[in-house]
């Protein structure tokens, strides 16, 4: 997106005989195009994160925004190419101007989101280092990180459209099957089970911060400006009226709200998961929304582009929008969910109960957005007239008075330098040179770079703290995987805890271990965590959920024997933690096996209807009053998933546990957690009540103190949340 922001100006006529040096005319349709693909970027983080549980309305609805990324992934590759496919290219002054202007927008907003994140994100500077290293700080940071790698690679795009330029069909088509196979093993959890290169590969591809995730985007944008004057013929001759243009657009949303419903109706996903970022079908989508955008962009511009200088104002600053904004919506869920707006979660509770989840889609395309977008673009374009304006929005501070600002001269001193004069002539010589002269340049780059990130590696591996340990195993006919995290310099007592953790539905591993907050446990040399991989990142408690359940994956076997594989001889305490679909896994298996753990805590979930807890059992219930999946009192108005009420849960599990009326509580901040431990047999029951959080896992700063927190107070049977530890050096 960077890209499309920095060389869209007006160029000068270039005069006889200069063809192919000078910038190319801005596209006025561009600016269009930029501000609605950013409504798409705003009401899909919107949805996300103020929507609560993905229902069908929203999973239907997000289906569609989802293509965000791709378009401006393939906007980003139209504009470079466009600008500079054709002309002599400069290597050190386009790497120069294209980092300077995104590098430390990266840096700034990520430690902007470090500071806003509060201490969920590790210690510093650690921490803050890796957030930079995979685009952590926030989920919408990926996209520079995306965005450097194609600046970074755009030579080698361009020679590719070169030597191809006969054969662009087949490269478009080579991509095309590419993304195919990537997004069919990423949506449908195809060949990446065990350790392989096929199976690294693929759940690197999934965190979504490599340029390999997006190759097909990257070749159609750069196709698309390699051949734009044709392709705007073609899109002038095609998409000649509104309705030729709505009718593509159409098209798209057809096939993804099609598939959406496939999915859920017919192989019964949950809409979480049938609206997943990577899918087969959401490539059919962005080809078609690209088009019609471009086809809109077009018509509006040859129309005399009305209201112009509004969509070039917000052009200018949606790079600073798209950064600022993530920033405004936590603000607004904060000060939404507060309890002084409503009862029990404020206005975010409030429309999590409406009667129906499209009336809540409805407020918050038609409200919440226009809200968040406005806020952004008034901050980013107050910001672009400060000093700020480079690091904040990615655009140079213009001084109104003429003068040059801090960054120009600190830009015009480093030129003058011999290596600033060696960069910038670089590009020169290299149109000048041979083809073997650009090949050793880019060999020395590329070993550079891998040793670079060699030394990297073990000076990471010699001061690391964890040690992850991936594994397979063999229940019945299917091959399990699991991850184990242990202490990297200590060997753990036989009295430290094993703590095995059943991930949410729809939750990738690495975000699990990310999400769940109990590593600092293990890099305190306090606890080992063991993550059984879920099939297709789903649990099957026996009637429940989504793909495991329908495929009847033995999953109770799966836990049973990989409990008897990291703890043989049953020598070390060993304790159960599930998250929604995991919670309910555990349930089921506090029923099926109730002597496999010392203790199982559940967060946000309810049995099986089948299962009841009837052995007495160490038990944790962690539980929020404005929960979206699991009502807090009977009778309670909403589009419940699951029951009991969470107060009658608790009562049950008393009762089982046949616990006397004697408790202890403490409070901390917005959760209060409650002990029975005058229970049957030594066992207890306890209760963590959140009044914020919805169904989300419960963590600063909408929840606090962190389930994590919650957890090992539980494991050492107390009542006192008592912080983390810190890393045993």
């Amino acid at each position: 997106m960077s890209s499309a922001l920095s060389d869209t100006q007006p160029a000068a006529p270039a005069p006889a005989g200069a063809a192919g040096r000078r910038s190319r005319p801005h596209i006025v349709a561009f600016d269009l195009i930029r501000l609605v693909i950013m409504v798409f970027v705003v009401s899909v983080h919107t949805l996300a994160f103020a929507g609560g549980t993905v229902t069908m309305s929203i999973g239907a609805v997000t289906t569609i925004f989802h293509t965000s990324r791709e378009l401006f992934i393939m906007l980003t590759a139209l504009v470079l190419t466009y600008n500079y496919g054709k002309r002599d290219l400069k290597l050190g002054k386009f790497w120069w101007r294209r980092f300077y202007l995104v590098l430390p927008a990266y840096v700034a907003w990520s430690a902007i989101y470090y500071a806003a994140n509060g201490h969920t994100r590790g210690a510093f500077p650690m921490a803050f280092l890796h957030d930079l290293e995979n685009a952590g700080a926030r989920y919408h940071l990926y996209f520079l990180l995306v965005s450097m790698q194609v600046y970074l690679l755009f030579p080698l795009i361009r020679w590719v459209l070169i030597k191809t330029e006969r054969y662009h069909a087949w490269l478009f088509g080579a991509a095309l099957a590419y993304q195919v196979w990537v997004t069919i093993a990423l949506h449908y959890h195809v060949g990446r089970t065990g350790s392989g290169f096929i199976a690294q590969y693929l759940n690197g591809a999934e965190q979504g911060i490599w340029i390999s995730t997006y190759v097909f985007y990257v070749v159609a944008g750069a196709l698309a400006g390699w051949h734009f004057k044709r392709l705007c013929a073609v899109t002038r001759r095609c998409l000649r009226s509104g309705r030729r243009v709505a009718a593509v657009a159409a098209l798209g949303v057809a096939a993804g709200i099609g598939v959406f419903l496939v999915e859920t109706e017919v192989f019964h996903a949950t809409p979480g998961n049938a609206s997943a970022v990577f899918q087969p079908v959401v490539i059919f989508e962005a080809v078609a929304f690209g088009w019609a955008l471009l086809g809109a962009g077009l018509r509006w511009s040859d129309r005399g582009a009305p209201g112009r200088k509004f969509a070039a104002a917000g052009s200018a600053s949606s790079f600073g929008l798209y950064l600022a904004h993530p920033l405004v919506l936590q603000v607004l869920l904060l000060v939404a969910g507060a309890s002084f707006f409503g009862a029990r979660g404020g206005l975010i509770g409030d429309l999590h109960r409406l009667s129906h989840s499209s009336i809540e889609v409805a407020v918050l395309l038609l409200v919440v957005v226009p809200l968040i977008y406005a806020i952004s673009w008034m901050i980013a374009s107050a910001v672009r007239r400060t000093p700020l304006s480079l690091p904040l929005t990615g655009r140079e501070y213009q001084r109104r008075d003429g003068r040059e600002t801090a960054a120009q001269r600190l830009r015009h001193a480093v030129a003058a330098t011999p290596a600033g004069r060696l960069a910038a002539g670089a590009g020169v010589r290299v149109t000048q040179v041979s083809q073997r002269t650009v090949a050793i340049a880019l060999a020395v780059a590329v070993v550079a770079g891998a040793g670079s990130f060699t030394g990297t590696q073990l000076v990471a591996a010699a001061d690391r703290t964890i040690n992850y340990t991936s594994s397979t195993m063999q229940v019945g006919s299917m091959t399990r995987s699991y991850t184990v995290i242990t202490p990297a310099k200590t060997t753990l007592s036989a009295t430290a805890p094993i703590i095995m953790v059943l991930s949410g539905l729809n939750s990738p591993q690495n975000q699990e271990i990310a999400r769940d907050g109990l590593t600092p446990y293990v890099t305190g040399d306090d606890a080992e965590l063991v993550y059984p991989l879920a099939y297709r990142e789903s649990w099957n408690a026996i009637g429940c959920c989504s793909w495991a359940a329908q495929a009847k994956v033995n999953d109770v076997g799966f836990i049973e024997a990989l409990v008897k594989k990291v703890d043989p001889g049953n020598t070390r305490p060993i304790y159960l933690m599930g998250y929604s679909n995991g919670g309910r896994l555990a349930y089921t298996l506090a029923c099926e096996d109730p002597l496999l753990f010392d203790g199982t805590a559940v967060v946000k979930a309810d049995p099986q209807q089948w299962c009841n807890v009837t052995v007495p059992q160490k038990l944790l219930q962690i539980s929020a009053t404005d929960d979206t999946d699991t009502p807090w009192y009977t009778g309670e108005k909403g589009n419940f998933r699951e029951e009991p009420a969470a107060q009658v849960q608790n009562t049950t599990l008393r009762y089982d546990d046949q616990c006397s009326a004697k408790s202890v509580s403490a409070q901390q901040g917005n959760m209060t957690l409650t002990t029975w431990s005058d229970c049957l047999d030594g066992s207890s029951v306890s209760f963590a009540v959140y009044t914020a959080g919805v169904h989300s896992y419960p963590r600063p700063p909408v929840s606090f103190p962190a389930a994590s927190q919650v957890i090992w107070a539980w494991i050492n049977n107390t009542v006192t949340v008592k912080p983390p530890p810190k890393p045993v050096k």
